[in-house]
């Protein structure tokens, strides 16, 4: 799986983008991103997480998961360990 981040920057002018247009401290950024992608992918911006599935069929990739939120609660710990009640033990069967 591949992913890109990304910012966006205004143009100095109404012109084509030069050098100069990219080449700027991030605060003068107005938008970034990050997205993950391969069969599935997943763009993160400041306003939500949405879920993309390639339809082979259209060589496109179609929204799929809109606005995708946490769990408030979750059924393990705070400190990352699993929760007892649905870890098992290693097997080899």
């Amino acid at each position: 799986m591949d992913h890109e981040i990304f910012g966006i920057y205004k143009l100095t002018d109404n012109g084509e983008p030069t050098t100069k247009d990219v080449l700027k401290p991030g605060n003068k950024m107005v938008a970034a991103g990050y997205c993950m992608y391969g069969s599935s992918s997943m763009a993160f911006t400041g306003t939500g997480v949405h879920g993309f599935t390639l339809d082979p069929s259209l060589g496109e990739f179609m929204l799929t998961h809109p606005d995708i939120k946490y769990v408030e609660k979750c059924k393990f710990p705070k400190d990352g360990s699993p929760a007892k009640s649905i870890a098992r033990e290693p097997s080899l069967s």
